[in-house]
């Protein structure tokens, strides 16, 4: 994988690596998600069927068109959403 650093963080790796508190920089990289990862709760990840239902609605949407959400609609919609939040339905009902 590639990715950028910040001048300051390819700094203080690099002077990390110099005083031999790591022996590379991958290794001191290595070290800090480590870290992230021990201070860190897990990453929370979008359940499979979310993504499904996600990418089925953008389908319908772009072959059907949007309507116009009214008062009804969002007031369904935020009752759904506490009730899956609260364990009560299943987000992908």
């Amino acid at each position: 994988m590639s990715f950028g650093l910040s001048p300051q963080n390819e700094r203080y790796l690099e002077q990390a690596v110099a005083g031999g508190l790591f022996p590379s920089k991958e290794a001191a990289l290595d070290a800090a998600v480590d870290a992230l990862r021990s201070r860190s709760d897990e990453i929370p990840q979008v359940p499979a069927e979310h993504i499904a239902a996600l990418e089925a609605a953008i389908a319908d949407l772009e072959q059907n068109g949007a309507a116009e959400m009214t008062d009804t609609d969002w007031d369904r919609l935020r009752h759904f959403a506490r009730e899956v939040a609260e364990g009560r339905a299943s987000a992908t009902e």
